[in-house]
């Protein structure tokens, strides 16, 4: 462990000083004993250079007394813990170190116990200063964080039509310097990486973004929002030619490499517009999102407006959907995997290029095929795998995708498996392990592996057991807990959407409305009897 304070004891004699120095193994209390002074002027000119925390001063010295030592630290350094060290037991004195802001007056000779007892109270006042320090710092980082969210929600409104909704009343921060303004929209596609690197909080994660983001454009006439229905988005607005546009993406992207951030999407809008516009400019923009490259990958996407669904090649004919169900229809669950991978060529899709659309449309269709397959009287279980699908297909993950897909095939193939002995306390812990990790990223396939269960097998047992998928009781358990946070007024709705597992708020709203029949801002007020 590191040397957490210095200490700067000053002696005109000698004795006194190597006495001091080696009464106390210093290290052993994560304090650097540095050289001693001789007198109080050597300890003033010390100070700046060293910075001690602790200064120890004999009050009986040439030049400079100790008292006058003590007068000049309290006005000048008034951080630093001061202790007095004298040979008299004198009233006076005594009073003068701590009218001087001494926190201690020793009679010397010294003891070693009561050199420790001073100093543990000096130790204890520095720590006490720090954690105010660090909780001022922190409020202060606190207020800056929802100060930053609330101009966020004021852009946001303009995205998502809430600024003109009857009862809401919101102002949009001055845009004046802008006539003409162009649009760069960042997507950040693996948001359990930005969880993790923001220790899963919002505010946080919101603010450190869009500083980064500033500092890398380097321009006072910008507007950078996260969109808060959307915590991995962000806008940039600002006035700049397109070769400037294309600087700052490729300057984005160098940024943030891919192994430490994940694959992310600039999408340019270079058409110059004005702010009144920004909602039908962000609806082209994500129109276009669709068409990057599926992978893990960064992507530059120039807005163009002009792409159709038609331009995109059928990766799913009607020909795949034939053999897929005849395969399934034979149980030859082999077969049918080799169509979907090799001849449909999903297991290829990243290297062949196929755009996000693409698989996104291949996937919708292959899980309706083999759900439509399935003969068994409850098809809830496909919903587990669509939840994974959903999260590789946002975070451009071709194992997640294919890994349920998989999956699928197996719960279709209705395989028989014998009964495990522990499989009943199997189920249990797993319970018990979504309890406490709900807000995490969980699937049905990550459980099995992690518990080394059957995937199929568990999705089925689990419903027999609790009476719900997987996937239901993940919900209820974010759902109870967002109902929780919600009680708490301070807390926004898009942050506890975050918290509980969320990154898209108008999913975390459906889900929820589907879950209580109202929408999270209408429970919140009859929870809090608004």
């Amino acid at each position: 462990m590191g040397l957490k304070y210095k200490v700067l004891a000053a002696d005109d004699e000698l004795w006194s000083r190597e006495n001091i120095k080696r009464m106390l193994p210093w290290e052993d209390y994560s304090i650097e004993f540095l050289e001693p002074a001789c007198d109080g002027e050597e300890v003033l000119e010390r100070i700046p250079k060293e910075k001690p925390d602790i200064v120890i001063t004999d009050i009986n010295m040439p030049f400079l007394s100790g008292l006058e030592l003590l007068d000049k630290i309290s006005s000048n350094y008034p951080d630093i813990i001061t202790l007095a060290v004298s040979g008299y037991d004198d009233f006076r004195k005594v009073k003068g170190v701590f009218m001087s802001g001494g926190i201690d007056y020793l009679l010397k000779p010294v003891s070693r116990e009561q050199l420790v007892d001073s100093l543990s109270k000096a130790i204890k006042t520095l720590e006490e200063r720090e954690k105010e320090k660090a909780h001022k710092e922190d409020s202060l980082l606190r207020e800056n964080y929802v100060s930053s969210f609330l101009e966020d929600d004021e852009f946001s409104s303009l995205l998502n039509g809430k600024l003109f909704r009857p009862g809401n009343e919101f102002h949009v921060p001055s845009t004046k310097v802008f006539s003409e303004i162009s649009t760069i929209l960042v997507k950040f596609h693996n948001v359990e990486i930005l969880k993790q690197s923001y220790e899963k909080d919002v505010l946080r994660m919101s603010y450190g973004l869009k500083e980064k983001l500033r500092e890398l454009i380097d321009n006072e006439r910008i507007i950078i929002f996260n969109y808060t229905d959307k915590v991995n988005e962000f806008i940039i607005e600002l006035n700049a030619t397109p070769a400037r546009l294309h600087f700052i993406a490729d300057r984005i992207l160098e940024a943030f490499p891919i192994e430490k951030q994940g694959p992310i999407t600039v999408v340019i809008h270079d058409k110059a517009t004005s702010l009144d516009d920004i909602a039908a400019v962000y609806r082209e923009m994500i129109a276009d999102l669709v068409t990057r490259p599926f992978g893990n990958e960064h992507s530059i996407i120039v807005c163009s407006g002009s792409k159709k669904v038609s331009d995109f090649h059928e990766r799913y004919t009607n020909r795949v959907e034939s053999l897929v169900s005849e395969s399934l229809a034979k149980k030859d669950i082999a077969q049918a995997k080799n169509i979907i991978m090799e001849t449909a060529g999903l297991g290829k899709c990243d290297s062949q290029k196929w755009s996000l659309f693409e698989v996104t449309q291949f996937t919708t269709r292959v899980l309706n095929t083999i759900a439509d397959s399935d003969r068994g009287d409850d098809t809830r279980f496909f919903e587990e795998v669509q939840d994974a699908i959903n999260y590789g297909l946002r975070s451009l993950n071709k194992e997640t995708i294919i890994g349920n897909i998989e999956l699928a095939l197996q719960i279709a193939s209705d395989s028989d498996n014998s009964e495990s002995s522990s499989i009943s306390e199997q189920v249990e812990i797993i319970h018990n392990h979504i309890k406490k990790h709900y807000m995490e990223r969980l699937s049905l396939a990550d459980l099995a592996e992690q518990f080394y269960v059957e995937p199929s097998y568990l999705s089925r047992k689990f419903s027999q057991t609790y009476n719900e998928t997987i996937t239901a009781f993940i919900t209820g358990c974010r759902m109870n807990r967002a109902k929780e946070l919600m009680k708490d007024e301070k807390n926004k709705l898009e942050a506890i959407s975050f918290e509980v597992g969320y990154d898209d708020y108008n999913y975390f709203s459906r889900v929820f409305r589907r879950s209580e029949g109202v929408s999270p801002s209408e429970y919140r007020k009859r929870a809090l009897g608004q």
